[in-house]
């Protein structure tokens, strides 16, 4: 019994392993930044989300120290989510913002790293930069999300705020998409010098992400034609 779990665990671990070297991974992180309700993620998407992110970030680098501090902040991340959502334990609200915002960099970092690294240029990858472009947005709308919680009336809205913290985070999170993309219809205006600094990156990085992009994928493709030329010769 016990060597069959020890199989099992072993047979996950690698698959989970496998999941960052194929480019079909990346077609997957097209669900977690759409399938939201604000900010708060689901309790069986949060789970999914960290084990993820743990083993992509052990993947990123072979050294042990780093493992264990990164470890460590996973499960620092998930016991305050579960401490907060299922147990109902108050004032974490600051520490749940701070680590989801580290996660979901982490999580960019992968991402972008599997988008951008050598190799062809698939439908997949291409997927993956669409993916990395929507949690850009997710990293953003918790960051104002937490500038409001810290700094009221940050923002200025033109109706009524949102007086649940789920609206709450809708409201951000629609507030982030139309900044990243630079559409601005004006309802939400950052008053706050903070927040106003957030706003602006996240307006460059709007622009700039997607020149960025297209050039980087462009030499890839170019790269890939030279190779498969010289084989051919």
């Amino acid at each position: 019994m016990a060597d069959n779990l020890n199989h099992r665990i072993k047979t996950i671990v690698r698959s989970f392993t496998r999941f960052w070297s194929e480019d079909r991974s990346l077609t997957a992180f097209l669900i977690l930044p759409i399938n939201r309700t604000g900010l708060g993620i689901g309790l069986v998407n949060n789970v999914l989300f960290s084990l993820l992110l743990l083993v992509g970030l052990l993947n990123m680098t072979r050294q042990k120290a780093l493992q264990a501090v990164l470890a460590m902040l996973v499960a620092l991340a998930v016991a305050t989510r579960w401490a907060r959502l299922v147990f109902g334990v108050t004032g974490l609200e600051i520490l749940d913002s701070f680590l989801m915002l580290a996660c979901v960099a982490g999580f960019l970092v992968i991402v972008l790293w599997q988008v951008f690294r050598e190799g062809p240029v698939t439908v997949h990858r291409i997927q993956g930069a669409v993916a990395a472009y929507l949690l850009l947005s997710v990293f953003f709308a918790i960051a104002y999300s937490l500038v409001e919680f810290l700094s009221p009336d940050a923002f200025q809205m033109s109706a009524a705020g949102p007086h649940s913290p789920e609206l709450h985070g809708q409201m951000f999170y629609y507030f982030s998409v139309i900044t990243l993309t630079t559409t601005g219809y004006g309802d939400i205006t950052a008053v706050n010098p903070f927040a106003r600094t957030l706003v602006m990156m996240e307006t460059l990085i709007g622009q700039l992400y997607p020149a960025i992009l297209i050039a980087r994928l462009v030499s890839l493709h170019a790269e890939t034609k030279r190779e498969k030329r010289a084989g051919h010769q």
